[in-house]
């Protein structure tokens, strides 16, 4: 697992990293994988460790504020900054970083284009950045993207309640192993498969001065970002998402349902809809095994 260092357009320091393990610059087609709000980049190792089995080169960007990525300057995050952060990415994996490269994804359709896969905000993010730039991915695989629809105000009515978590959460423990211990089975981790969980952990705790850790995703940022979705504007771009998208979500979702999905994937001109059995809001982690395989079967 290596980590590569950029910038985003406002300075912030964002991290990428490769998930695939050994292997250089080589055929393997790159995707690009984008967390949701609290989560980070490493959380995508299970689904990746998968993905680089069956001849994919998978990437994962720690959004600003996330992981080993750095805060926003002035402590907002509206989430079209989040698309700026995927553009940014983009353009640093070009062909002489061995990713497949923006000049290869721009404009392409055939196999060998950048795939984009999100989950949650992610989801959002990668939305955002091909609407601002189309071609920019040959495709897109999104679980869940968060948004409004004209029928429902679920970004409002959500993000409020969110935010008050966010900032009740505990941020400091006495080591990563602690951190783990705590967040095992509750809240959103009770939907971890336990690898998912480690993968979490391993990207979600930096060194504080107390001698112990503190959660790199700070609980006032996360509530923050929670309470900019409710300014974005996902829905009125997504006629101007052209690539293929494959719009994904659990049949037991209480945060994006199926009829929300439903309604996003008619707004996007090559949508298509997927709902998976037994799987709930953080489905790319409950089973990364459903998820990996059916991210191969539609890329290929």
């Amino acid at each position: 697992m290596t980590k590569t260092l950029l910038m985003a357009g406002d300075g912030t320091r964002l991290a990428c990293w490769d998930l695939g393990g050994p292997g250089g610059s080589d055929d393997r087609r790159p995707v690009l994988m984008v967390h949701g709000t609290g989560l980070n980049a490493r959380s995508w190792a299970p689904v990746a460790g998968l993905l680089a089995g069956a001849g994919f080169r998978p990437l994962a960007l720690d959004m600003r504020g996330h992981g080993a990525s750095g805060r926003s300057p002035d402590g907002e995050y509206p989430w079209s900054r989040f698309g700026g952060d995927v553009l940014a990415a983009v353009d640093e994996l070009g062909p002489s970083k061995g990713a497949g490269g923006a000049s290869e994804a721009r404009g392409a359709s055939g196999a060998r284009g950048l795939i984009g896969v999100g989950h949650s905000a992610g989801a959002s993010a990668l939305l955002l950045a091909e609407a601002a730039r189309p071609g920019t991915f040959s495709g897109l695989w999104v679980w869940e993207p968060i948004m409004s629809t004209p029928s429902t105000d679920l970004r409002q009515t959500r993000g409020a309640e969110l935010a008050r978590r966010a900032r009740q959460r505990r941020a400091h423990f006495v080591s990563a192993e602690e951190g783990r211990s705590h967040f095992a089975g509750r809240g959103i981790f009770a939907e971890f498969s336990a690898a998912a969980l480690d993968a979490f952990s391993s990207g979600a705790f930096v060194a504080d001065e107390t001698g112990g850790v503190s959660l790199a995703c700070r609980p006032e940022d996360e509530a923050r970002m929670y309470e900019a979705g409710a300014d974005h504007n996902v829905w009125e771009q997504l006629a101007q998402v052209l690539c293929p998208v494959r719009v994904v979500g659990g049949e037991r979702s209480p945060a994006v349902p199926p009829d929300e999905l439903e309604r996003i994937t008619g707004r996007l001109p090559a949508g298509e809809l997927a709902v998976m059995a037994g799987l709930a809001h953080f489905g790319p982690f409950q089973d990364p095994a459903m998820v990996a395989a059916d991210i191969q079967r539609w890329s290929t």
